[in-house]
């Protein structure tokens, strides 16, 4: 018996439909040292680590229909991850081999950028919506994200990290230059000895603490709604400024003021020899400092 061709069709259409197969990513390229490596990709995972190599390798798989831009140089390889316009493919799950004192720049939308191991000249990683967790050595670090989290425990000496809806967890050795922003999200700092550092949140709580401050280093701390706790060794040298609106202070050193009208309280205090400033805003959180070893 023949079989109509209607028919076949009819049951072509109802059969499962086979997913092509990922395509794989294995590309290497020389870089000197203090050359710059890019990437950027919408959606997945962008992992990087650092090796002893003088390459730089980039390995990975990418969904159907997805290509990957290059452009090379003897001190610039940029790879991106480009996307069919109007359709939903799926992501790209990439990693990244960087060698020793090289810049590092990393662009995403929704994947999560995870780096560790790493010791570079320069890391920069941005996201909108992906989370950002770094470890290793930068000299210098940028850490964006609007809806994600920033986790670093990288050693470096100068740090700026700022989310809008995440928190942000910053130590491991951040020292020297300091800072850290969000909108709701909760900001922990736990730094080294420090030169400058800003730290400011609207609706999170702030929470820093150091190992030291140099000798006229400034700390600036503020928030709207959120508690505020500073931790900082018995011997520091700074003139301590703490205001809140409506928020109550605590603190080792210096007495507490309030106001015989009106909302508010203060305290100004030096601290050893005065050297450094530290400023401390709170409109309705808690103010909490401690002076330790």
């Amino acid at each position: 018996m023949r079989i109509p061709l209607s028919l076949i069709a009819a049951l072509a259409l109802c059969l499962p439909v086979v997913a092509q197969a990922a395509t794989n990513v294995n590309e290497r390229h020389p870089l000197g040292a203090g050359g710059r490596v890019e990437i950027s990709n919408i959606a997945g995972k962008v992992t990087v680590r650092g090796w002893d190599r003088s390459d730089v390798a980039l390995t990975g798989s990418m969904a159907d229909g997805l290509t990957l831009k290059q452009d090379k140089s003897s001190n610039r390889v940029r790879w991106e991850v480009e996307y069919p316009r109007g359709r939903s493919n799926g992501g790209a799950t990439l990693e990244l081999r960087v060698p020793r004192s090289v810049e590092v720049q990393l662009g995403t939308v929704s994947a999560d950028i995870d780096v560790a191991d790493i010791d570079v000249r320069r890391l920069q990683a941005n996201s909108v919506s992906g989370s950002i967790t770094a470890a290793g050595r930068s000299g210098e670090t940028t850490l964006n994200t609007v809806s994600g989290g920033i986790r670093s425990q990288l050693q470096t000496a100068r740090l700026d990290a700022r989310t809008v809806s995440g928190q942000l967890l910053a130590g491991g050795g951040a020292s020297g230059e300091v800072a850290a922003e969000s909108v709701s999200g909760r900001v922990n700092v736990n730094a080294g000895r420090i030169q400058r550092l800003a730290v400011e949140t609207v609706s999170g709580s702030l929470e820093v603490s150091a190992t030291g401050m140099a000798p006229g280093g400034k700390v600036t701390m503020q928030t709207v709604s959120g508690s505020v706790a500073l931790k900082l060794p018995a011997n520091v040298s700074a003139q301590l400024n703490v205001k809140t609106f409506s928020g109550g202070i605590q603190s080792d050193a210096g007495q507490v003021e309030k106001p015989r009208y009106g909302p508010g309280r203060s305290l100004d205090a030096r601290l050893g020899s005065g050297d450094g400033d530290i400023s401390i805003s709170a409109h309705s959180g808690s103010v909490r400092v401690s002076l330790g070893r």
